[in-house]
């Protein structure tokens, strides 16, 4: 068994003036990596399960195996990146944790296979974060704050919980993609505040699902959902004074037992 702990800290001087960055490769098991930055240029990608020769992005991608690995990553000002990836196969049981604060944000998480625990928290500016996942019980939760707010997950798996909160002013985007096999999940979205809020979410081929959708506050409301599959609850709600739109999509090829709520007020 492999274990490794990292603990990395990049603090810029007063005057913003360092460029951060941080590049981990690591395969195994048991691995604890802490980076936080806290100024200006910001970069961080840390990768598990992969070949160590090779850049990063861009390095050599086999199934070594990365489990029972906790990672956290805060940053807290200007450019900001984050990249957080387990590859493929043989992982499990991993947990990453990611802290965004202030300036033009993104992340990005890949997890595969089971048992797995991602948080996203992003509080302002440009944001954006994406979130893709495949194997069973696993759970997934972006939260955003302020600013241009944009959320996406990819699932392919089973037992899953997907949940996006979206709060404050400014766009509330969300995008929610679960194909394949994946069955039992459950997805829940909240967008509350000023500013427009839109929320797509499609299944195909995931049975026994349940989505719990609600908009609120000022700005239109605009929820489109998309089901090719059997046996799922939907639960929309839209409150606000303006402008609110739902339109969906149902197809099911057997046992087409659905239950569908829709308030707006």
């Amino acid at each position: 068994m492999e274990r490794v702990i990292i603990l990395l800290l990049f603090f810029s001087p007063l005057s913003f003036t360092g460029d951060n960055t941080t590049t981990i490769i690591t395969k195994g098991s048991g691995s604890t990596i802490t980076s936080k930055q806290v100024g200006n240029g910001n970069a961080t990608n840390i990768l598990c399960g992969a070949n160590s020769s090779g850049s990063f992005p861009g390095t050599t991608f086999v199934s070594h195996t990365c489990s029972n690995a906790t990672w956290s990553n805060t940053i807290t000002g200007n450019s900001n990146t984050t990249r957080l990836y387990t590859v493929w196969s043989n992982n499990s049981d991993n947990t990453f944790t990611v802290t965004v604060t202030g300036n033009d944000n993104f992340v990005w998480l890949d997890q595969d296979e089971d048992d797995n625990t991602s948080t996203i928290t992003q509080t302002g500016n440009d944001n954006h974060a994406e979130q893709l996942g495949s194997g069973d019980d696993n759970t997934y939760a972006i939260t955003q704050t302020g600013n241009n707010k944009y959320a996406r997950i990819l699932d392919f798996g089973d037992n899953g919980n997907k949940t996006i909160t979206q709060y404050g002013t400014g766009a509330h985007n969300t995008y929610i993609y679960n194909n394949g096999s994946g069955h039992n999940n459950d997805v829940t979205v909240i967008q509350y505040g000023s500013g427009n809020k839109d929320a797509d979410i499609f299944f195909y081929g995931a049975d026994n699902s349940d989505v719990d959708l609600t908009q609120y506050g000022a700005g239109a409301h605009t929820a489109n959902m998309k089901f090719y599959t059997n046996n799922y609850n939907v639960d929309v709600t839209q409150l606000g004074s303006t402008n609110k739109s739902y339109s969906a999509t149902f197809n099911c090829s057997s046992n087409c037992n659905k239950t569908i709520t829709i308030t707006q007020q």
